[in-house]
C-alpha cells in the first residue's frame, strides 16, 4: 500500500505515519515543516501541492489528509489573519488536496480526513476553527457520492481532547481567555471526559488505520467520533 499523510511532522499526522510504516506501507509525508524525510508542501498552495503529486506513483492507494491548524480567541477579538489563516489550513488544504490527489487514488482506496468534534458542534473560543472544521464536515459529506462512483471511499475522525502540540498551545490560549492556570484547564478536560484521560495520538491513528483498511470497506461519508465520550458532555 501506498499513502500520502499531510500535517506529518507531528502530533496526529506523525502518529499516522508511524502506524502506517510500523504496518510495512510505503508513505509519503508531506508538511510546511522542514523535518528529515518529510516533503515540504504547503496545502494552502494549489502551485506547492500540484509539485508534490509530480513526485508520486501514477496510482496510490489513498491519503490521510490530517494537516491542521487552531486559533483561539473571543469573536470579537479574532481578526482578519486568524480567520483566513485557519480556513486555508483546515478547509482550503483539504479541498485543494483532495482535489489534485483524486485522480491518483486507485478504485477501491481511500481517504480519511483528521476533522475534529469542532466539526459537529461549536465551541466557545474557537468561532473560526470550527467553522473551517464545518466546512471539512461539508466537504467530505458532499464529495462522498462522487467518490463512490470511482470505488473511493471517503470518511473522517473526529477527535478533541488529544495530547499533542496544538493541544499545549489551546491550553495555554484558553488559561489566559478563562483566568485559570494551563493544569486546570487540563484538569478540565479530563474531568469532562467520560474515560477519565485525553487521547493520545497513536489512539486517533489507529482509528485512522481503521477506516482505511478493508475492515471499513462498507464505510464511507461517516465522521467517526473518537473523544473517550468528551462530545458527549460533562462526565459523572
Amino acid at each position: 500500500m501506498h499513502y500520502v499523510v499531510t500535517g506529518a511532522a507531528s502530533g496526529i499526522g506523525a502518529a499516522v505515519l508511524r502506524r502506517l510504516t510500523d504496518n510495512g506501507d510505503a508513505v509519503t509525508p508531506w508538511d510546511l515543516q522542514s523535518v528529515s524525510d518529510v516533503r515540504p508542501v504547503d496545502v494552502t498552495s494549489s502551485a506547492s501541492i500540484a509539485a508534490a503529486i509530480d513526485g508520486l506513483p501514477p496510482e496510490i492507494d489513498g491519503a490521510v489528509l490530517a494537516a491542521g491548524v487552531s486559533r483561539m480567541s473571543r469573536l470579537e477579538d479574532t481578526s482578519d489573519d486568524d480567520w483566513n489563516f485557519q480556513m486555508n489550513v483546515n478547509a482550503f488544504g483539504v479541498f485543494a488536496c483532495l482535489r489534485a490527489l483524486i485522480p491518483r487514488v486507485r478504485p477501491g482506496g481511500a481517504f480519511v480526513v483528521v476533522d475534529s468534534v469542532g466539526g459537529l458542534s461549536g465551541a466557545p473560543f474557537l468561532s473560526a476553527y470550527c467553522a473551517s472544521k464545518f466546512a471539512v464536515t461539508g466537504l467530505i459529506e458532499s464529495v462522498t457520492p462522487e467518490l463512490a462512483q470511482r470505488g473511493i471511499r471517503i470518511n473522517a475522525v473526529c477527535p478533541m481532547y488529544v495530547r499533542t502540540p496544538m493541544e499545549s498551545r489551546e491550553l495555554e490560549w484558553e488559561a489566559a481567555l478563562t483566568g485559570q492556570s494551563p493544569e486546570d484547564v487540563f484538569a478540565g478536560y479530563v474531568r469532562g471526559t467520560p474515560l477519565g484521560r485525553v487521547a493520545e495520538p497513536e489512539e486517533i491513528a489507529a482509528s485512522v488505520w481503521h477506516l482505511l483498511s478493508d475492515e471499513s470497506r462498507y464505510t464511507t461519508g461517516s465522521m467517526l467520533v473518537v473523544s473517550g465520550g468528551a462530545h458527549l458532555g460533562p462526565a459523572l
